[in-house]
């Protein structure tokens, strides 16, 4: 957790000592937030709730989001983070996480230029229940889910492959003892054979 803090945070400088908005997306609405210039046309904004914690902050160049933005817990949870995101000319680029209140990731998504591109995955109590490849909004590549419930959590439950956001190549079941149950193969979106697996 530590080390994913430490890569974005150097990831926001990095990105807010960059280029500017311009050809990025739109002017952030700031209402509402406080700003701080801290130089070289970059604007610190942040909000906080009634009792002075965070709710939200992260940088703007040029007015537009750049580096990395994150929102917070309310309530008795005040000060730990719920979703860090990385924006670069004012969209989503890079990885954006979003936190359970015991700090553990929930969910993944990396993207560029606002489309899911790279894995987008879901956990629970720390392990992975789906796993996806992405490129260009479009699923592509592996895609995988777990088990997750009893001695079998975690462990691969089945296999689907996609290209260009279709099914194709290889879908498998598992048991949870890793032995398949059933296997097909797609093209193109197009089952073209397959079923159960005698054993």
């Amino acid at each position: 957790m530590k080390h994913v803090l430490f890569l974005l945070v150097t990831l926001s400088l990095i990105s807010c000592g960059g280029s500017g908005g311009s050809g990025g997306g739109a002017i952030t609405n700031v209402d509402g937030m406080t700003t701080e210039d801290v130089g070289s046309g970059v604007t610190r904004a942040y909000k906080k709730d009634g009792a002075g914690n965070l709710v939200e902050q992260g940088f703007l160049t040029n007015g537009v989001k750049n580096g990395v933005w994150m929102n917070y817990y309310d309530g008795d949870e005040a000060g730990k983070i719920k979703k860090l995101c990385s924006y670069s000319n004012g969209v989503l680029n890079g990885p954006c996480y979003e936190f359970n209140n015991r700090g553990q990731i929930e969910t993944e998504y990396n993207y560029l230029e606002n489309e899911y591109d790279g894995i987008a995955a879901s956990y629970k109590f720390g392990r992975p229940t789906i796993k996806q490849s992405y490129a260009n909004g479009m699923k592509d590549g592996p895609e995988y889910k777990y088990f997750e419930s009893g001695s079998s959590a975690g462990k691969l439950q089945q296999e689907t492959n996609f290209k260009e956001g279709k099914q194709h190549g290889k879908m498998v079941w598992y048991k949870e003892d890793g032995s398949i149950t059933m296997q097909y193969e797609y093209k193109n979106g197009e089952k073209v054979s397959g079923g159960m697996v005698d054993k």
